[in-house]
């Protein structure tokens, strides 16, 4: 389909706490450290060009939404998966009814 990414180690840019911008007189500026991404290049210690940046980041975000995915692939295989959405507000007892019972606000 397309080329495999290489990972870069990736390391918070030093000059701007990797905020990505720095404080100037009058107003905030972007960190010419790291062209505003926050992260530098571990070994050359060089900000990546915006091309590389978004492909590292993208190769990031997908790592971290298949943790999350095998996380969640998890939980459900042990049987604890947290409810959500509104089948939460019949879960538990949220002690806001008469005499600290359950109210569901039906």
């Amino acid at each position: 389909m397309g080329r495999q990414v290489a990972v870069i180690p990736l390391v918070r840019c030093e000059i701007c706490q990797g905020k990505g911008v720095t404080p100037g007189i009058f107003h905030v500026l972007t960190c010419a450290g790291c062209n505003g991404a926050g992260l530098i290049d571990r070994a050359t210690n060089q900000a990546l060009s915006l091309e590389q940046m978004v492909q590292q980041l993208r190769v990031r975000l997908n790592r971290a939404n298949r943790q999350v995915e095998q996380q969640r692939e998890q939980l459900e295989r042990a049987g604890l998966v947290p409810v959500t959405g509104p089948a939460a507000d019949y879960q538990g007892n949220n002690k806001r009814g008469v005499n600290g019972a359950h109210l569901t606000g039906d």
